[in-house]
């Protein structure tokens, strides 16, 4: 029978402590673990258990800069053969340049897309005319396909008055900050200081430009009604619309509005879309 002491026999068989337990798992190798065990203290440091995860984020970074630096470098050749296309193109007397937009804009050359493209030329000669322009085309290839742009040419205010005639002499041309032209200085034959607000409007080729009311001494008068009074009637013949002939554009390339800018009168042109060309006149693509 046993009695509650024989219990004790049992102590004899050897029980693992907490501590003999850590140790025992020590020793005990793991798969993937560099140091024998999981133990992360200073006795059995584990370094290379990070190693492959440092490797791959080291690969990562070192890709990422290999890819700025090829997207910088191809950007730039880019922008340096695209404002070359166009200079030899516009034929300007100022600086020409081409930016990229979109981020990495330059990989994207790799495979054959440009994307939209913005270009500023300054000082292009037309038929006596120093016009700044600036262009932005839209779905641009490296074959020179475009799928469509804008531009702006500015024709300079001293430019637009000499073509504008004698009609308009003693006055000058500028904006008034919300897009519509006004002349202002004292008309030839009416010894008296004005101010004349315009309509512009455009055609094939063309731009009209039309007084519409003057102010005279701080009073306004519909040019319509200048005729009847004795002060005015000699202005009023002056005041007829005025057209002024652009410059021939490009194949493609239409005049849509004017409006009176800071530097000028800017022109607002639409450009078609292009296939893919090899380049013309000697230029490239």
């Amino acid at each position: 029978m046993d009695v509650p002491g024989d219990t004790a026999d049992t102590a004899e068989t050897p029980v693992d402590t907490p501590a003999d337990t850590a140790d025992a798992l020590a020793e005990t190798p793991v798969d993937g673990a560099c140091g024998g065990g999981p133990d992360r203290s200073a006795r059995r440091p584990f370094p290379c258990r990070r190693r492959p995860l440092v490797v791959a984020v080291g690969a990562v970074a070192a890709a990422t800069v290999l890819a700025l630096v090829a997207d910088v470098a191809l950007e730039h050749t880019a922008r340096h053969r695209i404002a070359q296309a166009a200079a030899c193109r516009l034929r300007p007397s100022g600086p020409v340049r081409a930016s990229l937009s979109g981020d990495l804009a330059g990989l994207r050359l790799l495979t054959g897309r440009v994307g939209s493209v913005h270009i500023e030329a300054a000082d292009v000669r037309r038929q006596g005319m120093d016009i700044a322009v600036a262009v932005d085309l839209r779905g641009v290839t490296t074959k020179g396909a475009v799928s469509g742009g804008t531009a702006t040419a500015t024709v300079p205010y001293a430019d637009l008055r000499s073509r504008m005639g004698a009609a308009a002499a003693g006055l000058r041309p500028s904006g008034d900050g919300q897009g519509n032209l006004v002349l202002t200085g004292t008309a030839a034959g009416v010894p008296l200081p004005v101010t004349v607000r315009t309509r512009i409007t455009t055609a094939a080729g063309t731009v009209t430009v039309t007084p519409v009311d003057v102010s005279v001494f701080g009073s306004d008068f519909p040019v319509a009604a200048l005729a009847s009074h004795e002060l005015t009637k000699g202005l009023a013949g002056r005041l007829a619309p005025r057209t002024v002939q652009v410059p021939p554009l490009p194949s493609g390339v239409t005049l849509t509005g004017a409006r009176a800018g800071a530097d000028g009168l800017d022109l607002t042109l639409t450009m078609a879309r292009t296939t893919a060309h090899s380049g013309s006149n000697g230029c490239p693509a």
